[in-house]
């Protein structure tokens, strides 16, 4: 994966709220892979060896404090986007799955969002928790959810637990990218939030975790808190 910058300008929604932009926004490359990725929680395929995961995480709001390791990676073809992430935790906080989706808010999470671009009133948020817990809504500014919503299509997604901490692997299909407004094809452009929750104990004091710090409290529904992702052609993920 690749990871520069690249400038962004300062957009205002119909609400009246000015959600900035930073004027330098991350951007992450995401990999094209032929490889087929069986979505299980365990990373055995080879690109998750040959592809380096990303790591410049920061924790939320104080970026001088020591972050927890979280790895992360990405994929995609023209069938899937693919996203896995890595979890140092020897004290995890969770539950197991139910049919009330708010019980993820106190539990460790990852969490991935995808928001088309700056003129799309929504964007979609996955949250995945170690003992297999998931939360997906959509979302507006500010703080508009909509705890109905899930990919068109569902999602696949599987976590699992070892002494080290946890793995959480999840896909989107072709389908579910399009409803949220992303063609898979290289060259294509979308905003992209990272994040973690990091609890000692269930519904505790979490140390957020996110790879775009807008340097104020913690909070990931704000524009500023995205960076862009962009899909990258085969001939430039096979360079690396």
């Amino acid at each position: 994966m690749r990871y520069c910058a690249v400038f962004a300008v300062a957009v205002t929604f119909a609400t009246g709220c000015a959600l900035r932009q930073p004027e330098i926004a991350p951007l992450l490359e995401i990999p094209r892979i032929e490889e087929e990725i069986r979505v299980d929680g365990i990373l055995d395929e080879s690109c998750y060896r040959s592809h380096p995961p990303f790591k410049n995480f920061v924790v939320a709001g104080d970026s001088t404090r020591e972050v927890p390791s979280t790895r992360a990676w990405l994929f995609w073809n023209e069938e899937t986007l693919v996203c896995a992430f890595v979890c140092e935790d020897t004290s995890p906080a969770w539950m197991p799955p139910s049919l009330n989706e708010r019980e993820v808010d106190p539990q460790d999470r990852v969490e991935l969002f995808i928001w088309r671009d700056e003129a799309a009133p929504v964007y979609a948020c996955i949250e995945a928790a170690p003992g297999g817990a998931v939360h997906d809504y959509e979302a507006r500014f500010y703080r508009k959810f909509d705890d109905g919503w899930s990919p068109v299509g569902g999602w696949a997604h599987q976590a699992k637990m070892d002494p080290s901490g946890y793995t959480v692997e999840m896909a989107m299909s072709r389908a579910a990218m399009e409803a949220m407004g992303v063609t898979l094809a290289p060259g294509i452009r979308f905003r992209l939030g990272l994040f973690r929750a990091d609890y000692d104990v269930l519904d505790g004091t979490p140390v957020w975790i996110t790879w775009v710090d807008h340097g104020r409290e913690p909070d990931f529904h704000v524009a500023d808190s995205f960076g862009t992702a962009l899909l990258a052609s085969w001939e430039r993920s096979a360079a690396r």
